[in-house]
């Protein structure tokens, strides 16, 4: 199974989702490769340097249960295009803000132009309690994508994540990405 992270906009969580949905599938049991279209190139980086990690950076020869694409910001990259027709499976990452949400109602269309695999938005960034938490199956009807149940909340821990690794994030954390993780393999 192929799934591709993607929005044509930066800072959205592309990147941390690819590698903390990779590491929650591998501990599921999965084999996982991750694909670094990405320029900036942070999840090969992150995961040459996360001695614990049995995710992989995806090697064309090898068998992976799961490949999780990491995409560029940029809606006209190539390599986006070329993600999306390989995909099985397309997350559309983005934040519950107006400014994530105008480029990923792009996003979605570049997804319908070069995909047939399922999209859904994954909610990224939430805060509970929120008018704009409060309206996520609303806010991803009107982009005509089906919102993963699934959201992610804003939490610090993410971003700590990078530094200290999987097994250092959280129960609760961990069971969020968890319950994404299988979401897009479903």
């Amino acid at each position: 199974m192929t799934i591709v992270l993607a929005n044509g906009k930066g800072g959205t969580g592309k990147t941390t989702l690819t590698i903390l949905i990779s590491m929650a599938l591998s501990e599921a049991g999965y084999r996982v490769g991750v694909s670094d279209k990405d320029p900036q190139g942070t999840a090969t980086r992150w995961l040459e340097e996360d001695e614990g990690t049995r995710v992989e950076l995806f090697n064309e020869g090898e068998d992976y249960d799961a490949v999780l694409i990491d995409t560029p910001p940029q809606l006209d990259s190539r390599d986006l295009a070329a993600a999306l027709s390989l995909a099985d499976r397309v997350l559309i990452v983005s934040s519950p803000s107006p400014a994530d949400l105008w480029t990923s109602q792009s996003t979605a269309e570049l997804v319908r132009q070069h995909s047939k695999a399922p999209a859904h938005i994954l909610f990224n960034q939430v805060q509970a309690g929120t008018v704009l938490s409060k309206g996520l199956a609303d806010i991803a009807e009107k982009l005509g994508l089906p919102a993963m149940e699934s959201t992610i909340a804003r939490r610090q821990a993410y971003q700590h994540a990078v530094l200290l690794g999987w097994k250092a994030l959280p129960g609760a954390v961990r069971e969020e990405v968890f319950r994404a993780a299988l979401e897009a393999t479903k």
